[in-house]
């Protein structure tokens, strides 16, 4: 395969070795995982190449295997979000809605996209900024074609950034952050993306409810949710919403706040992730 043609036999073997030890075993973790990842990357030359290197299995699930700024390797040690991912899997029963806000290459999507089957069939919407990353969530997407011949039928994928008005925006890199941060600043290494309100793409979709929404678009999550919580209708309120707030700096309001006002009550917590969920009817 194309992909191996840089990697030797014998590299390969021992990266492939090196991630599923990781998966399976407490080198995995903290600061051993932190070794291991460069090691890895000093076998296959840290953020060369844009093209997937190999395909490898991440906690039974098929992904391409990228290392550089904009895909983390940590990833394809098995163990990031976990407890996040399992509960929007428990919570994704047939005909049920998936939206992920800030998708990257499919960490989130990919896990859930191979959930369906003839008995469990899910409506996904995928939306990212960075063209990049859009073309590796398709790539992984067709990964599991031989599962789900027609998947892009249930997985759609958009191309922008989403905000509370429809206009454009530019991805700051200088933060140090490899997806960038929204901007209405124009700098010299910025990307200019097109930013879509929330609504607009629901309604693009036909989309009549949504049981699981993930939103980790560094930063920016108040503007998207808040406006969309405001202005919507009471039945497209997501009934669980994963929410980063590890950058809860910069939110112009407090969007934890907003949703408990909105009814949601707190579920989960870590030093990433919250998870807000509606109380069901009895």
């Amino acid at each position: 395969m194309k992909n191996y043609k840089n990697i030797s036999k014998i590299k390969l073997f021992i990266i492939k070795s090196t991630l599923f030890l990781g998966q399976k075993t407490l080198i995995g973790r903290g600061l051993v995982r932190k070794k291991l990842i460069n090691f890895i990357n000093y076998l296959i030359q840290y953020g060369t190449y844009k093209e997937s290197r190999f395909i490898c299995d991440v906690n039974g699930i098929p992904f391409n295997f990228y290392n550089d700024k904009l895909t983390n390797i940590k990833l394809y040690f098995g163990r990031s979000e976990n407890k996040e991912i399992n509960f929007v899997k428990k919570n994704s029963s047939d005909n049920s809605v998936f939206i992920d806000i800030g998708s990257n290459m499919g960490l989130y999507t990919q896990n859930i996209a191979f959930l369906i089957n003839n008995n469990r069939r899910i409506k996904i919407i995928a939306i990212d900024a960075n063209h990049i990353n859009n073309f590796r969530l398709k790539e992984n997407l067709k990964l599991i074609k031989y599962k789900t011949p027609n998947i892009f039928s249930f997985v759609k994928i958009k191309n922008c950034a989403v905000g509370n008005r429809n206009t454009r925006l530019n991805l700051n890199f200088s933060k140090g952050l490899a997806n960038g941060i929204i901007s209405k600043k124009k700098l010299k290494n910025n990307l200019s993306v097109k930013c879509t309100r929330l609504i607009d793409i629901i309604n693009q979709e036909k989309i009549k409810f949504i049981t699981n929404l993930k939103i980790d678009i560094e930063g920016f999550e108040d503007r998207v949710l808040i406006s969309f919580l405001s202005k919507c209708k009471k039945k497209l309120f997501p009934i669980n919403i994963i929410l980063e707030h590890s950058m809860k700096e910069y939110w112009n309001k407090d969007l934890i706040q907003f949703l408990l006002t909105k009814g949601y009550k707190q579920v989960f917590k870590n030093n990433s992730n919250m998870i807000f969920s509606l109380p069901t009817k009895s």
